[in-house]
Formats: C-alpha cells, structure tokens, sequence
C-alpha cells in the first residue's frame, strides 16, 4: 500500500491526468526504469534459482549484476523514446510489459501454493515405497529437507489447470471486480457499506490533511492541484482508471511479489496485488469524501478477511491432522465427503448468490449508455427490478412478522428483524445508484419524470421503515415474555392482515409484468383495508375505555394496526408513482 502511494503520486505528479502532454521525454525514463526493473526482478533474480541453470551463468550473473542493469536501463530507455517518436503509445507496452511480469511473479509464488502440498506427499510416497520398512510411524521425512525436483510435466500440467481455472471461475473474476471497483477513479454504485473504524479513520486523515493544507505555502499548494485536476483524466471507455495507474499497478505488484518470492517470504499474490492497486487510488486521489469511508470499509473488510483465513486454515489443519492421525482410514473417507459437500454447497450458494444480483446488470448496461431513450429504457427496467425486490421484502416480512408475533415465535420475529436491517442498507444503496444513473438522462427526460422516481423510492424507503416499526415492539413484546394478544384481537387482525399481504403480493406482480391498466381495483381494495383498520382502531379505544384488557398489549396492537394503514398507504401510493415513471403518456 505505501509503495503504490508514493510511486503513483510521484508518477500523477510527472505526468498528471492529461498524461499526454506531460510525456515528451519523461516516458522514456519511465519506461526504461519499469522495464529494467523487470528484467532485474523476473529474470535476473528469478532464474538464479531455476534448475536450468548452470553453475556457470548463475556465477557470471552475480559477478556481473550492475553491468546488466546499466545496459538494459540504457537500452530500454531509447527504445521507449524512439517507440514514442513512432506515435506508439508507451504506457500501453508497459502494461503489456508489467501484465507479463505479474503473470511471471503469480505463477512463481501461487504454483508452488497450488502443488508444492500434494508434490510434497507424492515425494514422500515415492521414497517411502523405495526406503520404508513396512512401518510408516519409524520412518523420517529426511527426503524433503533438500530441494524439490519437480519433473517438467507436472509444472506444465499445473499451469495449464491454473490458466483454465482463472478464465472459467466466476469467484477468481468476482475478485478482480472488488479490487478494480475499490480503486475506480469515478463515482458509482459503492458495494461496501460504512462503519465506525472507516468513519474515524477518514476523520483522521481529514484533520491530518487539513493542517498540512495550513503550513503549506499557497504556491505550492496550486502547482500540486494543477497536478491532479481529475476533469483531465484520460479514461477508456469502461476502464476504471487510466493508464499511467495501470502501469503503477501492474509494474509495482509484479516486482513486490518477486521480491517477495526470492527472499522466500510467506505472501498472498492477490493481497499484494490488491494493497497496491488501492495505494495508487488513494494517490490518485480516487477516494474523494464522497465514497473515501466506502472504500475504506472494503479495504478492511478484505485484509480481515484474509487474516481470518488464516487464522481459520490453522486451527483448521491442526483438527484435520488430529483427525487424520487418530481415525485412520475411516477418517480419510469422511472428511473426503465432507470436503466434497462444503464444496459443492458453496456452489450452489454462490450460484444463488449471483442470480439475487442479476439486476446489478441493467444499472451496468444504464451506466454504459449514451442515448438518452435507451437509458430511459433500462432506467425503467431497473427500477422495476429494484422496487419488485421491495415489495417482495414487504411481502415476506409482513406475513412472517405478524404470523410469528401471533404465535409467539421469537426467532421468526428476529429473522424478519434481521431481514430488515439488511433491507435498509439495500434501501442506501438503491438510492445512491440510482442518484448515480439518473445523470445518464437528458435534462427535460429528468425533468418530466424525475419526480416520480425519487418519490418511488422515498415510498419504498417508508414501506421498508414501517415494517421496521411494526417488527421492532413485537420482538420486544414477546421477547419479555408478556402477555399475548386475546383471542378477539387475534382473529380481527389475522383476517386484515392476510388481505395486505395479498394485496402486496398483486402489486408486486404487477409492478414486475409493467402492467397497470387494472390497478384501480388495488386502489379500491387498498381503500377498503384502511377503512378496515380505522374500524380495529376504534375498537380498541373502546377496550381501552372500558378497561377490558392489558394496555400494554392494547399499545403494541394499536402500533400494529397503525403501521399496516402505513404499509398499505405506501405499497399503493408506490405503484402509483411507478405507473406514472414506466408509463410513456402521463396517467391521472
């Protein structure tokens, strides 16, 4: 992370975001220190330890190191400058370059991960069949404190699995796609949410920053700023950041995990990697106050997660060789099953996982367009997937909040409690991106329909926070053991409230189909519900009246019947404001 922050802020500052003015001679000197670093790190130190080479070469190398870094230094240097004489664009054969010099430095260190393990226990088969006395306990591991021997079919076999598990596993691509939108050099749809270690850690900085700010001459504060004026980034279309970034990434996380490699440090490939790209975006000044706590709060959720990876594989192996040792045979069986199940399990959750988010493609094909009609288009459809997904929320929760409040079920009551504190989030997060699209529209398009869209989403927002409302007193009613509703209430409020659940259920099903040419009858039956939920309110003030029952039952009854009027209201005032966004001629 500090090595792509000061490398990339010292680039931005040579070349600055229009980096093609700022390149006549200074590319060649940027080129010739990448390339020659990446010949210095991936051959000269890498081959040093291949079993191809001779004592000889190893020899002459080493006597000769600072020779050959002048030489290539010099000589890449030129080609750059004469490359850039050519109208070739330099950075462009330096991401090729540091592309291979990645893929170099990854098979060196994630090869050995991926066979050193299972070469290591066919080794040791090998020498116990040819030196072993019959009894495995007696025998040392003395065959694997020398060099590994690998045969040159094993490596290639390896590789050729490796390349095709990267091309085909959708979780190795789900991994680029976090680390390519931490370090985006736009705004967009943020994945990660934010939490108090991110919102001091910004704080921090921001108080840190803004006293540098006040010591720094004003001179140099402006020459700095004309360095990073982000309105001058040069991006390719669908690229998160430029190419001077890219160059920084590639070149630096290659010569890192090399290094690392040689020195024989224990390291993660795709952590170095992941720590660079998100120094260089912060150099970048990508993480603006707007997305800066976002960011953040990925970055750490990804470095945790790795630490408890760890963690978890240690304590882990130790149980499975415990296993191992003392169940024999039988063990090796069932834990074979049992790894066969977790894998084929997180398949098919990750499969599921991935087709809840499909709709995040629409907003992606939204924020790719450049017509105006056609994102009007996949506006329209994203907001139908999006607030579908509210009502079936709505739909789901309601029932199981008033079925388990009814039967007293207080672990239904804290999964649609849950549920719902997932669905605020969602809630953020819709609104944001959909701010976000919006500027995808012409101005008299934002203009005509606009309104109806953010007043969608405020009534999806207080259809979500009225469930909320209507969840959070039952759990705490029921989680304190008193008094349940009597049978009178019960019975009002079952039948009310299986015609709400049904009434969302049509919404929802409608809003899915686009169809609203019948939902006048919704509104009638809407109508119909609220009039039905008054007449429960007035009733139970007459309970109350007359001192018939608990009030403190009385109170969360009168809160539940409120908060369905409130449901209703919203479900249906929502598919009004839907009607009149997806439809092309204003409705009434």
């Amino acid at each position: 992370f500090f090595f792509g922050m000061i490398v990339q802020w010292l680039a931005r500052v040579v070349f600055t975001f229009n980096y093609t003015k700022k390149m006549k001679y200074s590319i060649a000197l940027f080129g010739g220190v990448a390339a020659t670093a990446i010949i210095y790190f991936m051959l000269i130190k890498g081959l040093k330890d291949s079993s191809f080479m001779t004592p000889e070469n190893k020899h002459w190398i080493q006597d000769n190191t600072l020779m050959l870094i002048a030489v290539f230094f010099v000589f890449f240097t030129v080609l750059m400058q004469i490359l850039h004489w050519m109208k070739i664009n330099v950075f462009k054969v330096i991401v090729l370059m540091g592309t291979f010099a990645l893929a170099l430095a990854f098979a060196g260190n994630d090869l050995v991960n991926f066979i050193g393990v299972p070469l290591a226990g066919f080794s040791s088969f090998m020498d116990y069949t040819a030196n072993g006395g019959g009894n495995p306990n007696g025998f040392l591991m003395t065959s694997l404190l020398g060099p590994a021997k690998t045969p040159w079919y094993f490596l290639i076999g390896a590789g050729a699995v490796m390349v095709y598990a990267l091309c085909t596993s959708k979780k190795a691509h789900a991994v680029i796609k976090t680390s390519v939108d931490l370090s985006r050099q736009d705004e967009g749809e943020e994945t990660f949410g934010s939490t108090p270690i991110a919102r001091t850690v910004v704080r921090i900085s921001m108080t840190l920053a803004n006293g540098i700010s006040r010591i720094m001459p004003s001179g140099s504060k402006e020459w700095f700023d004309s360095r990073f004026r982000k309105d001058e980034a040069i991006i390719a279309d669908g690229a998160a950041f430029d190419l001077v970034r890219a160059s920084v990434n590639l070149v630096l996380a290659g010569l890192l995990i090399a290094l690392g490699t040689s020195l024989k440090l224990p390291l993660s490939t795709t952590y170095v990697t992941f720590m660079v790209a998100m120094g260089t975006s912060l150099a970048d000044r990508a993480w603006g106050r707007d997305s800066a706590v976002y960011r953040i709060t990925g970055v750490l959720s990804v470095i945790g997660g790795w630490f408890i990876t760890a963690g978890a594989a240690f304590t882990i192996c130790f149980f499975v060789a415990l296993v191992l040792h003392y169940g024999g045979n039988i063990s090796i069986i069932a834990l074979i099953g049992i790894a066969v199940f977790i894998l084929i399990r997180s398949q098919v959750m990750y499969k599921k996982r991935k087709a809840k988010e499909q709709g995040s493609e629409t907003l992606k094909q939204l924020m790719q367009a450049t017509d105006s009609t056609e994102a009007l288009q996949l506006m329209r459809k994203h907001t139908r997937e999006e607030l579908s997904k509210v009502l079936e929320y709505a739909e789901t929760n309601f029932e199981l909040t008033v079925t388990s409040f009814l039967h007293e079920n207080l672990r239904g009551l804290r999964r649609a409690m849950g549920s719902t504190k997932f669905e605020k989030q969602l809630i953020k997060q819709m609104k944001r991106s959909g701010t976000v699209a919006m500027c995808r529209l012409d101005n008299n398009t934002v203009l005509e329909k606009g309104l109806y869209y953010y007043q969608g989403n405020d009534f999806a927002s207080e259809l979500v926070y009225s469930i909320s409302r209507l969840c959070e007193p039952c759990l705490e009613h029921t989680d304190n053991n008193f008094n349940p509703l009597d049978a009178i209430q019960k019975g009002e409020f079952s039948d009310v409230a299986e015609d709400i659940t049904y009434l969302i259920q049509q919404c929802r099903k409608k809003m899915e189909n686009n169809e609203y040419n019948n939902l006048e009858e919704e509104i009638r039956r809407a109508n119909d519900l609220n009039g039905q939920l008054s007449l429960l309110k007035r009733k139970e003030l007459q309970r109350i009246q007359s001192q018939s029952g608990s009030i403190r039952v009385s109170m969360v009854y009168l809160t539940m019947v409120q908060e369905a009027q409130n449901v209703v209201t919203y479900t249906i005032n929502l598919m009004k404001v839907s009607r009149k966004f997806q439809m092309e001629t204003e409705m009434p």
